[in-house]
């Protein structure tokens, strides 16, 4: 991978973490999802309106991408009834960098070394290791492991959906801004039926994480699609997960979480995995 590619990425990973820092102590974590996904809204609508729409050839990845966009938020969502967003989403987001490895070799063009398979493998298995440690702090609930497995096959699911899409559109933001769209509308949909209420408290409680979590979140995102041009997307989702380690920065200056020997450890293996990637 290019350096400026890995780096681009990384400032994804940051921005990534940054949001969900944003909203990890929200109470209501269906009125935090719902934040951020409306708040992609507004800069997809002025992409568009800059760029033009997508290719008519990427439509059923952008329809696609809304629905299991969709999905993954339903299934965070019940899998947060059974564990906290520190035992939930590491496990969600560490597994998928595997997942999306095995599907982009097995049905894409995508091909990696050696060295970059072992720094998928690092990768995963240090983001597992913290969100199963959180896991070991309370009492484990394998439902909610479950649930957090399933919703890392959604998020592999929609990264292969959506960085195919990109290479079909061969533009970034006209296809996230569209795909952005859509997902917002499904999801309106989704929780105006089972989540009465939210929508409306999105304009009047949560307006800041909408537009500045909204805005961070889809910019992460759109710089990692765009790095889908040119590199492989499961290398690109393994450098998004490194998210993890801002989150660590971020608990530990922020809000004095402890900055554990255990922690350290996992960050050491995730920037050696980052550095297979880089070198492989």
């Amino acid at each position: 991978m290019e350096l400026g590619v890995v780096a681009a990425v990384l400032g994804a990973a940051f921005l990534h973490a940054f949001w969900n820092f944003m909203v990890r102590r929200a109470d209501d974590k269906a009125l935090g999802m719902a934040s951020v996904m409306i708040g992609h809204v507004p800069l997809a609508v002025l992409a568009l309106l800059w760029m033009g729409l997508p290719p008519l050839a990427s439509a059923p990845y952008v329809l696609m991408s809304a629905v299991l966009h969709v999905g993954y938020s339903v299934f965070l969502l019940h899998a947060y009834r059974f564990g906290e967003l520190s035992e939930i989403y590491p496990i969600a987001r560490g597994a998928s960098p595997i997942l999306i490895t095995i599907g982009t070799v097995t049905f894409l063009p995508d091909s990696l070394s050696l060295y970059q398979m072992l720094g998928v493998l690092m990768i995963s298995t240090a983001i597992l290791a913290y969100g199963f440690a959180q896991f070991r702090k309370t009492t484990i609930n394998s439902t909610g492991i479950v649930l957090a497995l399933i919703t890392s096959c959604f998020i592999a699911a929609y990264t292969i959906v959506d960085g195919t899409g990109t290479r079909v559109a061969q533009n970034a933001m006209i296809y996230f801004g569209m795909t952005s769209i859509c997902s917002a509308v499904v999801l309106v949909i989704y929780f105006q039926r089972f989540h009465n209420g939210v929508i409306k408290r999105v304009f009047t409680e949560s307006w800041r994480v909408c537009l500045v979590g909204g805005s961070a979140s889809f910019i992460a995102y759109g710089i990692v699609l765009w790095a889908c041009l040119s590199a492989p997307i499961a290398l690109v989702s393994s450098l998004r997960e490194t998210s993890v380690l801002f989150a660590v920065g971020l608990g530990t200056i922020l809000l004095g979480e402890r900055l554990t020997i255990f922690k350290i450890c996992l960050t050491l293996v995730i920037l050696a995995g980052i550095i297979f990637l880089r070198l492989g």
